[in-house]
């Protein structure tokens, strides 16, 4: 995939709202279990998205990439801190973790930074 980080999410919105019209209860139950797991407890939203980013790295999710460095972004995240949970991804990922890093990761801090 490793298209365009904005495009991406774009594409991302449209499938969302695609679904919103056709599977109402679904994506109604996703959001609100996404929303549960980030809200601010012992730990704040720039680490539960610098979380979601080495997850979507991890499992290799270049929607969940996208989003979670420019949530983590717009949450006080450093390109250093980004780029060190990343690096903790690739350490459970290997290989493939690190090619997303250097190709995903990077795009989406480039589209995403401002």
């Amino acid at each position: 995939m490793s298209g365009d980080s904005v495009e991406l999410l774009s594409d991302l919105g449209t499938g969302m709202a695609t679904l919103q019209s056709e599977t109402p209860e679904l994506l109604a139950a996703f959001v609100q279990m996404d929303q549960a797991a980030y809200v601010e407890g012992e730990l704040d939203r720039k680490v539960k998205e610098l979380i979601g980013l080495a997850i979507g790295l991890a499992v290799r999710c270049e929607y969940c990439m996208n989003i979670h460095v420019k949530n983590a972004l717009e949450h006080g995240a450093t390109r250093e801190e980004i780029l060190e949970a990343a690096a903790v991804a690739v350490a459970f990922g290997g290989s493939p973790s690190m090619a997303y890093l250097s190709t995903t990761v990077l795009k989406a801090l480039e589209a995403f930074e401002e």
